[in-house]
C-alpha cells in the first residue's frame, strides 16, 4: 500500500510520534528521560559559540514520553519538522547505542505526525498527550507521571522547562487548570501509537473487505464468531493496513483485544 504524504499544517503546528522499532522500549533508565529531554531544551534555547542567543528552531508546547514512544506538540519555526525530528532521533539514537553498546536503527523510520490546523483540535491534543500514562495504566493522575510536560503547567517540574505554557495557559482559568486537562477526550481519530499513517482505508472500504473476504453479512458479525475464528480476521485487518481503533469501532469488538493481536501480527 502506498505510504500518504505528509500532510502540511498552516499554522505550523503538528502533533509528533517517535517510537521505538518492533515497538521495543526507547528508555531503559530516569537518564535517558531526561537526555532526551535535554535534545529537546537544546532546540529551544540556543546560543552560538560566543554565547549569543540564536532563535529557537521549534517551539514546544507539550510533551509525554513513555517507555517505547514519544508524544510531542511542537510548531516549525527556523527549521521543519522533518529536520526538526532529525535532529532529535539523531541525537538520541547516538547517545542510547553508544550507552548500550548496540547497532543500528532505534526508531521507526518514519515518525508520525498530523496537522494542527484549529485552536479546539490544539486544545483537545493538550489534554490527551498529557492522559496518556493515566490511559495506559502506569499512574492514577495525570501529575502522577513525571516524564511529561504537565508538572510545567503547574509551575512545579524537577526537569528542564521546554515548553511555552503561557500561550494555553492564558486561555484557562488557573484555579480549573487540572480539572480541564482531566476532562475525557474523544480520540477516535487523534494519532496514536497503534495508528498507521501509511493506511488509506476509509471505514467504509474496511467494511466492505470484511464482508467479501469473510462471507459474513456485515462487519459487527465478526464480535460473534468463536473466539479462533474472530482472532484470525482481526488479525487479517491489521496486517491489511487499518488502525486498532478503526477496526475496534467498525468491527465492535474490543479496543484491548485487537490492540493486542496487532502487536502479535
Amino acid at each position: 500500500m502506498p505510504r500518504r504524504l505528509r500532510e502540511h499544517s498552516g499554522t505550523g503546528i503538528y502533533h509528533v510520534m517517535l517510537r521505538g522499532i518492533n515497538r521495543q522500549d526507547i528508555f531503559e533508565c530516569p537518564d535517558d528521560y531526561l537526555l532526551f529531554l535535554r535534545i529537546l531544551e537544546h532546540l529551544v534555547y540556543r546560543h552560538d559559540e560566543g554565547g549569543a542567543v540564536l532563535p529557537p528552531l521549534c517551539t514546544i508546547y507539550a510533551y509525554c514520553l513513555m517507555n517505547n514512544h514519544v508524544h510531542l506538540l511542537i510548531r516549525e519555526r527556523e527549521e521543519n519538522i522533518s529536520e526538526i525530528m532529525k535532529r532529535v532521533g539523531v541525537s538520541y539514537v547516538r547517545y542510547y547505542n553508544g550507552k548500550y553498546e548496540r547497532k543500528g536503527p532505534l526508531f521507526e523510520d518514519r515518525f508520525r505526525s498530523e496537522a494542527v490546523n484549529s485552536i479546539e483540535y490544539f486544545m483537545t491534543l493538550l489534554r490527551y498527550i498529557h492522559q496518556n500514562p493515566v490511559k495506559s495504566g502506569l499512574v492514577r493522575e495525570v501529575r502522577d507521571y513525571q516524564w511529561s510536560s504537565w508538572s510545567e503547567y503547574e509551575g512545579q517540574s524537577a526537569h528542564p522547562v521546554i515548553c511555552n505554557t503561557c500561550s494555553v495557559l492564558k486561555r484557562l482559568d488557573a484555579e480549573n487548570v487540572y480539572e480541564w486537562v482531566t476532562m475525557p477526550v474523544n480520540d477516535d481519530y487523534i494519532l496514536d501509537v497503534d495508528s498507521k499513517t501509511n493506511s488509506v482505508i476509509t471505514d467504509d472500504e474496511l467494511k466492505s473487505y470484511i464482508v467479501g473476504t469473510t462471507g459474513l453479512l456485515t462487519s459487527q458479525d465478526i464480535s460473534a464468531l468463536p473466539k479462533l475464528e474472530r482472532n484470525k480476521i482481526l488479525k487479517d485487518l491489521c496486517n491489511y493496513g487499518a488502525s486498532v481503533r478503526q477496526i475496534a469501532r467498525v468491527t465492535g469488538v474490543a479496543y484491548g483485544v485487537v490492540y493486542r493481536l496487532d502487536k502479535k501480527s
